[in-house]
């Protein structure tokens, strides 16, 4: 009776460690689900936003609307994922979100200029100056963002690697290369209906960063 009841000896029962358990589950699905939605609904309110200040369908604009989408992820998945946390936790996750546009933005703009100058200058304007074009903007926009980040980060801090989630970021990359420079490809594939998922991907990240 006394091992039943944790009013006696300061045992618990076994109801009151399934509670315990039930309580850490739902928390743990909470942290990981509320970033998503919360990432989702700032991609979202973009989608609907952007369209109405980029107009067009010329280079910048392009690269406006996706932008503005990874920016409103960020920020969503940043919002919802920082309820009931401290002020250190929501340090870090601003810190990750910062990261996480990085990863997105400074590859997309290397590269849309790199296919800009391709399209102007007539050797270069093919698909294989293109594409290599494309991929040194990739991997030295990903490298700049995470040499930034490393430069800012605080004394002691460890130095932040490129990894392999980090690089599914940079897939956004690919398919806003295909959108933005490959009309005759994209066409067949609409690489950019993509690119909301990723960005709510990025953002989810930011949002769980503990």
């Amino acid at each position: 009776m006394a091992i039943e009841n944790n009013a006696y000896l300061g045992f618990k029962s076994y109801g009151d460690y399934q509670k315990k358990a039930n309580r850490n589950k739902t928390s743990q699905i909470t942290k990981n689900v509320v970033p998503v939605v919360g990432a989702a609904l700032g991609v979202a309110s973009a989608m609907v936003v952007s369209p109405k200040i980029f107009k067009t369908e010329k280079t910048f604009d392009k690269v406006g609307r996706m932008l503005s989408m990874a920016g409103a992820a960020n920020v969503g998945g940043v919002l919802a994922g920082s309820i009931g946390t401290n002020k250190d936790s929501k340090k870090r996750k601003w810190k990750e979100a910062a990261f996480q546009f990085m990863n997105t933005s400074i590859p997309m703009i290397m590269v849309s200029s790199i296919l800009t100058v391709c399209e102007k200058v007539k050797s270069l304007n093919n698909n294989l100056a293109k594409i290599i074009g494309s991929i040194v903007g990739m991997v030295g926009g990903a490298m700049i963002a995470t040499g930034i980040t490393n430069l800012t980060r605080p004394k002691g801090e460890p130095a932040r690697k490129y990894t392999i989630k980090d690089s599914v970021a940079n897939f956004d990359d690919a398919v806003a290369t295909v959108a933005i420079g490959f009309e005759d490809i994209n066409k067949y594939i609409n690489a950019d209906k993509f690119l909301p998922f990723i960005y709510i991907y990025c953002g989810s990240r930011a949002g769980k960063k503990e």
